[in-house]
């Protein structure tokens, strides 16, 4: 069921959707994949701040409250640094494995 905010930012929404989705079925030996998703979430992140930061003129041209729309906002804010830094690490981590287990077998 979508909120009223999700009305209001559906394509910001659309992108968070598509990107968690990406997120729920990453895999630690797909880098490529890894860091796609940590590059992207980290440019949604910026866009939601953005968001966040205008709360007030969004939740006054829409007539909701000020203070839940902020909450709401950066809550998706937050769950897009989380996916940045979990890709990022599980990326750097990854690599160093592989160039690890490439220098085991040289």
């Amino acid at each position: 069921m979508k909120s009223q905010f999700e009305e209001i930012c559906q394509e910001d929404c659309k992108q968070f959707r598509e990107l968690f989705a990406r997120y729920k079925n990453k895999r630690i030996e797909d880098l490529d994949e890894l860091h796609r998703i940590s590059t992207l979430a980290l440019i949604l992140s910026q866009r939601w701040c953005e968001i966040q930061s205008n709360a007030s003129i969004i939740a006054k041209e829409y007539g909701t409250s000020k203070t839940d729309f902020q909450q709401w906002a950066y809550q998706h804010y937050r769950n897009l640094q989380e996916m940045h830094i979990d890709c990022r690490s599980l990326y750097k981590s990854s690599k160093d494995d592989l160039k690890a287990n490439l220098m085991l077998e040289n």
